[in-house]
């Protein structure tokens, strides 16, 4: 997975457990694509103090899905209601399929 794409995935998942101000900056640099030099001139600070604090956020989101493993547990809970739902079911068991597929989902909406 792209790691740009794979960043803004943890970010999605464990945002919330950043400062606000690390989210900001991973945002930036995740989502609209700001080279270092870019969000630094926004922020006012150095590219290296992006950088750095870039770093530091993606190894915490890291840390957290390697203890946690949310992503991984979703994608693969997403994959088996998937094949679910290429059997034979009757009417009541297609209504607990969509309960549950509703249930886990693809995390696209920010934090």
């Amino acid at each position: 997975m792209d790691r740009l794409v794979e960043l803004g995935q943890l970010l999605d998942w464990y945002g919330a457990f950043l400062t606000e101000r690390q989210r900001s900056l991973v945002r930036q640099y995740a989502y609209e694509d700001c080279s270092l030099r870019e969000i630094a001139e926004r922020e006012g600070i150095t590219r290296q103090a992006v950088r750095d604090a870039i770093a530091r956020a993606e190894t915490e989101l890291r840390g957290m899905e390697a203890k946690l493993g949310l992503i991984e547990t979703n994608g693969k809970q997403r994959l088996l209601l998937e094949e679910l739902g290429k059997t034979d079911l009757n009417e009541q068991q297609k209504d607990l399929l969509r309960q549950l597929s509703g249930l886990v989902s693809e995390k696209d909406d920010g934090v």
